[in-house]
């Protein structure tokens, strides 16, 4: 059961990598609504950045459990 689970979570990181940028500019928009400018600023400066960290972050993840789960 625990490798089923291993292996469902890497695929959904896996999956998530394409949508990373629409998930970006929707943390963007969220901050625009509870009124934290600065912090939105502060992503849509370093956008590409952030999209890569977050790609990086989201293969290391799957990566990792399909080593563990072997």
């Amino acid at each position: 059961m625990f490798t089923v689970l291993q292996f469902s979570i890497a695929m959904l990181a896996l999956v998530l990598i394409p949508v990373v940028p629409k998930m970006v500019r929707l943390r963007i928009r969220f901050f625009r609504w509870i009124h934290w400018d600065w912090s939105a600023d502060v992503l849509e400066e370093h956008f590409e950045r952030w999209v890569f960290f977050f790609r990086i972050a989201l293969l290391g993840v799957a990566t990792v459990l399909f080593l563990i789960g072997t």
